[in-house]
């Protein structure tokens, strides 16, 4: 399939487009106001050029940088993506690749310079040079070239469904031209030569006290639908144990939740309500599932699709789900059982292709010795001869796992599957799941963005196919899902897959990880999302409620 042109790009994907001015969103009836967010102290950078990898650049994209230096499209909660420097960008070319990228006639640069096709070339040549993670990896790009002022024109080597993830952030050429980038913007993002604030979103750093806060301030000169409603947005570096009570205090408005850590706060703060505080259950970054070992190294038995099937009969999805949910949010709607291996539930293209795999015992042991399967005196069936005892390895440590494996443990029992429990450290395990010595794994896939999950996956002979399972006309049409731009064929073709994976069962889906989002109930604007979401997509339609 060849390497993947966006390096930061993991899983699911969801490409369609929204209008500039996103959701809309309740105007306040007075405009202004600062939003704080609490924000872990941990995380603060070491500088704001997200061009230098030593900035560290999760974390300056998660404090709102987006928001600054805008990019063609930007990605939304659901994993959709809306343009914001350009109206619209046009396929002209299957053959070579080749995208028209049309820029706003509207877009400019808070000094009032406009937003050009130079801007997108220079910064094409910042990647090739820089490489930062962030971005798409710069050898896949054959050509850039600049039409006129607002058109340019890009040429890849390939068809490449994830095109709406380049440019995330466009750096502004005349401000950066002739210096060098690893030197600008360690403490500002301004122009070098004057100190003037520069940026093209709805807010530019106002100033940095490190240590304390990062403030970002209105943009006055926004060319967007209308200028941010805040004055300012501050990113509150707190330790740990005290976010929550800051919240409490009312020293902080909203907890960042782009960190599992700030989660188990927002547990704490539904465990114990405080007045004015709301705490809302939002889609998660994870899907948790169990790998079936299928190739060599696995259980014989598990070649049978039949006893593959058994096991996901024989897993009580909907109580795991609820067990878990109850476990970390008290919330018995928190969590459902996914049924999709291609999509979340979040993703307008999710189709419960494994809705049929419902606790269903009698016809999991029915399953079982459909595939030849006799039952021994103790319960267990055996399979060729071989006792029906599997290893279950998961990360040791983690308390929802163990009580996913318990219950698990339980419920294959009543169907005649031994589960023997193998608890392992982080590095360890996963040398485990890729090496095949396993016979159920369960773990996580993080959800994020890729327009081609589950991409190598489910391949044949791929090196990371953890379960060894192996046809031909999925790895014929997943290498086709890859190159297929068009969204509708796309995400078609990729529930077409799910429905093959679904009867085969190389895995069971278990639910899509929930994360927890805390604010005072008087924010409004904001779209709750969970762990590793652009959540500050949409900040100039945030507010304050007087």
């Amino acid at each position: 399939m060849g390497r993947p042109l966006v390096a930061a790009a993991v899983l699911v994907a969801l490409v369609a487009v929204s209008g500039v001015g996103g959701a809309s969103a309740q105007q306040s009836p007075k405009r202004g106001g600062t939003l704080v967010i609490g924000t872990l102290m941990a995380g603060e950078p070491p500088c704001l050029n997200a061009y230098v990898d030593a900035c560290g650049v999760p974390g300056v994209l998660d404090r709102g940088l987006t928001e600054v230096l805008a990019g063609a499209f930007e990605g939304k909660p659901d994993g959709t993506y809306r343009p914001t420097l350009i109206s619209r960008a046009s396929i002209v070319s299957r053959l070579p690749f080749t995208l028209v990228y049309h820029i706003r006639p509207e877009a400019r640069w808070s000094d009032g310079v406009p937003v050009t096709a130079s801007d997108f070339v220079f910064t094409h040549r910042a990647i090739a040079a820089h490489r930062p993670a962030f971005e798409y990896d710069p050898t896949f790009v054959r050509a850039i070239r600049a039409l006129d002022q607002k058109t340019f024109k890009l040429v890849l080597r390939e068809p490449f469904p994830d095109w709406r993830y380049l440019f995330r952030m466009v750096l502004p050429r005349h401000v950066l031209a002739g210096q060098k980038l690893e030197s600008v913007w360690k403490d500002a993002i301004d122009n070098p030569r004057t100190g003037q604030l520069i940026g093209s979103g709805p807010f530019l750093v106002g100033s940095w006290a490190r240590g304390k806060q990062l403030v970002l301030v209105r943009n006055p000169h926004y060319w967007g639908g209308h200028a941010a409603f805040l004055d300012r947005v501050v990113f509150r570096f707190l330790p740990v144990a005290d976010i929550g009570e800051a919240l409490r205090r009312g020293d902080v408005d909203m907890i960042n939740p782009g960190s599992r850590i700030l989660e188990e706060e927002a547990i704490e703060l539904r465990h114990q309500p405080a007045p004015g505080i709301r705490v809302s259950t939002v889609p998660g970054g994870s899907i948790e599932h169990f790998d079936i070992r299928i190739g060599d190294g696995g259980h014989p038995a598990l070649k049978s699709r039949l006893v593959r099937q058994a096991l996901a009969y024989g897993i009580d999805r909907v109580e795991i789900a609820r067990r878990i949910g109850e476990l970390s949010y008290e919330d018995e709607a928190a969590l459902q059982p996914l049924d999709s291996v291609v999509f979340p539930k979040s993703s307008p293209y999710y189709r419960p292709n494994w809705k049929d795999y419902r606790y269903r015992p009698a016809r999991a042991r029915q399953l079982i010795e459909q595939a030849g399967c006799r039952r021994g005196s103790d319960g267990i069936y055996s399979c060729g001869g071989q006792r029906l005892s599997l290893r279950l390895a998961t990360v040791t440590g983690i308390e929802a796992r163990a009580r996913t494996l318990e219950l698990a443990q339980a419920e294959l029992r009543q169907i005649g599957v031994e589960v023997v429990p193998r608890y392992v450290l982080f590095d360890p395990f996963f040398d485990q799941v890729y090496g095949g010595d396993f016979d159920l794994a369960l773990y996580s896939w993080g959800a994020g963005g890729s327009a081609t999950w589950p991409g190598t996956t489910f391949e044949c002979q791929q090196p990371d196919n953890p379960t060894g399972y192996c046809d031909r006309l999925v790895t014929r049409d997943l290498d086709q899902a890859t190159r297929t731009i068009d969204d509708r064929r796309r995400t078609g073709l990729l529930n077409s897959i799910d429905v093959r994976l679904a009867r085969a069962a190389p895995v069971i889906p278990l639910y899509q990880g929930v994360g927890l989002f805390a604010r005072k109930a008087t924010v409004r604007g904001v779209v709750p999302s969970g762990a590793g979401s652009n959540f500050t997509w949409n900040a100039e339609n945030w507010w304050i409620e007087r």
